[in-house]
This record gives structure tokens, sequence and C-alpha cells, in this order.
């Protein structure tokens, strides 16, 4: 069995045990989420993945929950930022100016829709 003070390795990090310190009264911790808490979202975390985000939370001096909300606030920012935009291969792009360009003559099918949307849609100027 291994000494309590060595690193124990779990399947995605190390996991290095946190040091117990004892706290002023009255102290503010550093990196408490800020503002009004409005709405709770629980999540259970497998104990590797815990120990990892709490380990990474004490690199930054932070609290855990802070480390949290700071982590999904920016996971969420890139996906909806990627989700946000079109990616086309070199092709499609081509061909989406092309239509730009030179639309298509309208179809029966074309006009068709057109009197559906022009009963529904208001076009504001």
């Amino acid at each position: 069995m291994a000494p309590e003070n060595e690193l124990h390795h779990t399947a995605t990090a190390p996991y290095i045990p946190r040091m117990k310190t004892e706290s002023k009264p009255g102290a503010v911790k550093r990196g408490r989420p800020t503002g009004t808490a409005t709405k709770r979202i629980n999540a259970r975390f497998p104990t590797g993945l815990a120990e990892k985000i709490e380990y990474a939370a004490s690199l930054r001096g932070v609290a855990v929950a802070a480390f949290i909300q700071e982590a999904v606030a920016e996971r969420a920012d890139r996906v909806i930022e990627a989700e946000s935009h079109w990616q086309l291969t070199r092709e499609e792009a081509a061909n989406l100016a092309a239509m730009i360009a030179k639309p298509p003559k309208p179809n029966p099918k074309m006009l068709h829709a057109v009197k559906l949307a022009a009963r529904d849609v208001v076009i504001r100027s």
C-alpha cells in the first residue's frame, strides 16, 4: 500500500491530496461565484473527475463552484459560436455563390410556398 502523501493516479489525471488549512473567521475566500444565484444545476461527477476539478481549482486559487462556472461558461460560448456559423466546403461555397449570383427561376412549389408565407409573415420596414 502506498503512503498517504504519495501521488495517487486515476484513469484521467494524477490526484494530489489537498492540504487542509485553517481559515480566519470572517475571511472571504478567493474565487467565490459573484452575484446572486438565480438557478441551481446539480451535477454528479465520477470520483476521478471530481478530484481533477478540485485540484485544478486549487491551482487557480478559486472555489470549485467558481472554477466550474468559468469552465462551463467558456465551453458554452465556444459551442454557441461554433453552431452560429455555417461551415461549407469550397465546392458548397462556390455553389451557394453561384446561386446567389444567378438565382433559379421560380417553380410552382416555390410560388405556392411564397403564397403560404405571405399569409403568415409580416415584413416590417
